[in-house]
């Protein structure tokens, strides 16, 4: 099952925009929505899949590669074939609803227990947001779900939260939320600083964090915390003891989501936490917060 989690590819046989992936976070098959496919974000997290992907395919193909824009994000906007898109959605349902996903593909390895469709997910290489057919796209989603997938069937969206704000994003989310939605907003970090040295954005951390404490006031969130190794060091008790003081700014936190890398990052000096690290920075903000706290680990 190890293997499983750690083997994320995005793209997965004729598909430009969909993809099944056995999630350690969903608890089962999630099929992945990547309204990114030129990994467009406003953030360049220094654990990002993607980002370690791009820096290898980059030192693979140039012969002189200094590596200074192996960690550079793609802020231009990609448009979508929506219709190619659904298209896609509604086949690769269609195989895990006939069976033949766990039996003509990679995925035959995976346990029966977990061959159930836990969400349908927009994740992908970038930030899903920022998508000019997010809107339209979460629509599509949302009639293919009530088609051909059970009540239980999730819709969520993974994202930084830095569009949080924005109006029509709202609208649309109102939409993801009535189709058995879910938030996962990303918070890795307690204090400016930290954040900073995580995500190499330049949105501040401020504007990151009142646009969930905002949002948490009248819609329920998941919380995503991705905490490493950097420079062989683990987040120290201050910083959880200040990220934990954020998440009780904010209402209406369904569970909090603690985990480490379980895959490549594009910087040597980012490591995964060991089980036992991860447990302990759990068990803290458990305390501080009274809040669901679940770890997932690296393996």
């Amino acid at each position: 099952m190890s293997s499983l989690v750690q083997y994320h590819p995005r793209r997965f046989q004729k598909f430009q925009y969909i993809y099944p992936v056995v999630s350690r976070r969903a608890g089962g098959l999630s099929i992945g929505v990547n309204l990114s496919p030129t990994a467009q974000c406003n953030f360049s997290c220094v654990y990002c899949q993607v980002l370690a992907e791009n820096q290898e395919n980059s030192v693979r193909n140039s012969a002189i590669n200094s590596g200074q824009n192996s960690v550079q994000r793609n802020n231009s906007a990609t448009s979508i074939d929506c219709d190619l898109l659904e298209s896609e959605l509604r086949e690769l349902v269609g195989m895990v609803n006939d069976g033949s996903l766990f039996r003509d593909t990679w995925l035959s390895r995976t346990p029966p227990e977990k061959q159930v469709l836990r969400d349908i997910a927009f994740s992908g290489d970038g930030e899903p947001t920022l998508s000019l057919q997010f809107s339209e796209v979460v629509r599509r989603v949302a009639v293919v779900r009530k088609e051909f997938c059970t009540e239980a069937t999730k819709i969520v969206l993974i994202t930084n939260g830095s569009t949080l704000h924005r109006e029509p994003i709202r609208n649309t989310l109102e939409t993801l939320l009535a189709n058995n939605g879910e938030i996962w907003a990303k918070l890795d970090a307690g204090t400016p600083d930290y954040f900073r040295t995580i995500s190499r954005s330049t949105i501040s951390y401020e504007k990151i964090l009142a646009n969930l404490t905002e949002f948490s006031k009248n819609n329920p969130l998941v919380i995503q915390s991705c905490f490493v190794l950097l420079h062989d060091k683990e987040p120290d008790n201050e910083e959880i003891r200040h990220y934990a003081e954020r998440l009780k700014l904010m209402n209406r936190i369904q569970r909090v989501q603690i985990y480490t890398v379980a895959r490549q990052t594009p910087e040597c000096w980012v490591l995964p936490l060991s089980n036992d690290q991860l447990d302990g920075i759990s068990e803290t903000v458990r305390k501080l917060t009274g809040l669901q706290v679940d770890s997932f680990y690296s393996t």
